[in-house]
């Protein structure tokens, strides 16, 4: 790879990516296709990515980044922020980008077993979401807000859930599955996660 772009160029270098992906899909993603979705030459690709796959290294890096920095500005009370963390994750099909970047990562997780470079990152990206949700499940258990349980079986199960409601929902626009995932979700916590005497907050997960 060449220099890198200026912040402003990396930022329309990945929404270009993940257009061309959610539109073309990764075998048929070729730099031509990135820069039609951009306002730069395909020139400018060229110089600043050496092949397809650090353009797509370039979209993976700035959207775990970005999922991660949401996730990390989150409540600091451990009930409020484990709704608002599984929120997050699940998704809203309504919101451009996050449908957009959930299509492309859903597109690169098939390549993954076969791409080191994808596979290290999402291995990465999904592993810090699950250390997340354990962090949050021994802070609520520590204060008495959840019941005793084991913090990485139930954040895990909460993280895959919460992906494979948010590509069904995204990518295939199966709404009706992402608004029963929801209140099975909701359903989960009220009985096996959280104390009897604590409520979890209003609107948030189940609108």
């Amino acid at each position: 790879m060449s220099d890198s772009p200026s912040p402003t160029a990396r930022a329309e270098v990945v929404h270009a990516v993940k257009n061309a992906l959610a539109t073309h899909g990764y075998a048929g993603l070729t730099t031509k296709k990135v820069a039609a979705e951009s306002e730069k030459s395909e020139a400018f690709f060229f110089y600043h990515y050496d092949t397809k796959d650090d353009l797509v290294v370039a979209f993976l890096d700035w959207a775990i980044e970005r999922n991660r920095g949401q996730l990390s500005r989150l409540d600091d009370d451990p009930v409020t922020r484990l709704y608002d963390a599984l929120d997050f994750l699940v998704g809203d099909p309504r919101d451009d980008v996050a449908r957009g970047i959930n299509v492309a990562m859903m597109e690169l997780l098939s390549h993954a077993p076969h791409n080191e470079r994808f596979h290290e990152r999402l291995t990465a990206y999904e592993t810090s979401v699950i250390d997340l949700f354990v962090d949050i499940v021994e802070e609520g258990i520590a204060q008495g807000q959840f019941v005793d349980v084991d913090p990485h079986d139930v954040a895990s199960y909460l993280v895959v859930t919460a992906n494979g409601t948010a590509g069904a929902a995204m990518a295939l626009g199966m709404h009706d599955v992402d608004a029963g995932v929801r209140r099975e979700l909701d359903r989960y916590l009220r009985t096996n996660v959280l104390a009897s005497d604590v409520t979890p907050p209003e609107g948030v997960l189940v609108p």
